[in-house]
């Protein structure tokens, strides 16, 4: 297929050929679990395993209020923690939607294969979306299934309604994905003055869809501080848009290349309505909920790339003459210019998690394993830098010494907040208390100044991770 690997084409002509989407997809699994593998997990993906291995159906179902998620990714775990499988295993789940995801996008996207090869490797597919366990390849796969069969959602309207459905209940940003896609589906076809009784019910599946996951999230009675949190960041929207195309490149320098790359793609793209609202409505949305309620990372910045790579792919998929070639060229070349520093970020990051640890929770769980500790009471503090540990070590419960109660997963409610904020002092002070006469062992995520004169010996402290910082864990034994 011509110009596929010419860095001036922003789609072409799809191939018949398996070959290539075969060995994209090789190399994508066989990288990706090579790093995925030596990965050590931290507490956001221990605490949706946790969720699920310890907590009956219906709070899982009735907690999503406080979860912040939609109940589909709970469900999506809960057979393979239900079943007693080892934590490693949604490892495997998550690796297997994350190369669907990237089947798809070699295989029925329009886009030339260098820019599909580029992206597959870039910080977000090959690391971010891949290598930590979340729920975000699910929102990418549904995504790019969305865009598959947008084109054929006249002839497919159910199947196209029920895709959205799983989108609706991925996540925020499949939230407002599902509903643009929803949007433009319910205006074409009153444009077009031709409401089937298929579409019709495909609308009404959409909108239930929609309100179901509403439900779900809606702001619970008794909130953690941050779910009510509306502080105005106004860095927030420069910082996204630098992240989306250039991951931890200075924003000084990635805003202006990334903004220029969203406008490039939407000059490209202008004569295709659809494409430029599929785009822009989302991402504003998006802009306004991380600069008013909360950013999250670079995870939620790499939404804005997802946003630009669909409009394109609904462009292109649609009609490639709608694509307008002179703008197409300048657009092609930034993009993949920005997806290859992109992979060169997820190089880096491959050896980091390689060489070193994300975390220090599974090193400390190996040690409390090794010297048979998990037999003894352990206090943790603080909460959810400690629950990080508790994947490996099935059948053991802290206690929480800012809560006052044993547990393993995160309630995130008030009282979560409240203990959060005691100091680790008075954590030591409470644990001693509870415990008093009794062997017990406390777990920090801080290092306790001069432990021998609180009356403690230090057993264990992990090594520094690279990323999250704040896992790096002492575990101490009362010497009184």
């Amino acid at each position: 297929m011509s110009g596929n690997w010419d860095p001036r084409t922003l789609v072409a002509t799809r191939s018949a050929s398996r070959l290539f989407p075969l060995l994209l997809l090789a190399a994508f699994v066989a990288v990706v679990s090579f790093v995925a593998f030596h990965h050590e997990p931290w507490r956001d993906e221990a605490d949706p395993w946790l969720y699920v291995r310890d907590a009956g159906l219906m709070t899982i179902l009735v907690r999503t209020r406080y979860a912040g998620l939609p109940a589909l990714w709970f469900l999506c775990l809960a057979p393979l923690a239900k079943l007693g499988l080892a934590y490693a295993s949604q490892k495997v789940l998550h690796l297997t939607i994350a190369a669907a995801g990237v089947w798809l996008l070699a295989t029925r996207s329009p886009l030339s294969r260098l820019t599909a090869t580029l992206l597959t490797f870039s910080y977000y597919m090959a690391y971010e979306y891949s290598v930590i366990v979340r729920s975000y390849a699910l929102t990418v796969l549904l995504t790019f299934a969305a865009a598959a069969l947008y084109r054929r959602s006249r002839e497919r309207p159910i199947a196209f309604a029920l895709m959205l459905l799983l989108l609706f209940n991925c996540n925020a940003q499949g939230f407002f994905i599902a509903g643009t896609f929803a949007a433009l589906f319910v205006i074409e076809r009153i444009e077009r003055k031709q409401i089937g009784a298929r579409d019709a019910v495909a609308a009404a599946l959409m909108a239930a869809s929609a309100i179901v996951a509403w439900l779900q999230v809606r702001t619970p009675p008794d909130p953690a501080r941050q779910a009510v949190m509306r502080v105005f960041n106004r860095d927030a929207f420069a910082w996204t848009v630098s992240n989306a195309f250039l991951p931890t490149v200075p924003t000084s320098v990635g805003f202006l290349i990334g903004v220029a790359v969203l406008l490039l793609i939407t000059v490209a793209i202008r004569r295709s309505r659809e494409a430029v609202l599929f785009l822009w409505l989302p991402l504003s949305v998006l802009a306004i909920i991380y600069s008013y309620v909360w950013l999250g990372g670079l995870r939620h910045a790499g939404f804005f790339l997802l946003l630009a790579i669909v409009a394109i792919w609904i462009a292109g998929d649609r009609d490639a003459e709608l694509i307008d070639r002179r703008w197409a060229a300048a657009a092609a070349i930034a993009l993949n210019l920005s997806l290859l520093v992109s992979m060169l970020v997820a190089m880096r990051y491959w050896i980091a998690d390689v060489r070193e640890p994300f975390s220090g929770a599974q090193e400390m769980a190996g040690f409390i394993c090794d010297q048979k500790l998990d037999r003894i009471p352990i206090a943790a503090h603080n909460l959810t830098q400690a629950e990080a540990v508790l994947p490996w070590l099935p059948g053991t419960r802290f206690w929480y010494a800012g809560l006052g109660e044993e547990g393993t997963y995160m309630k995130w409610d008030a009282a979560l907040e409240r203990a959060l904020d005691v100091p680790y002092p008075v954590a030591e002070k409470l644990s001693v208390e509870h415990f008093h006469g009794r062997p017990w062992l406390l777990l920090f995520n801080v290092e306790m100044p001069d432990p021998a004169a609180h009356g403690f010996r230090l057993l264990h402290a992990t090594a520094v991770p690279f990323e999250k910082t704040d896992e790096r864990y002492w575990l101490y034994a009362p010497t009184r």
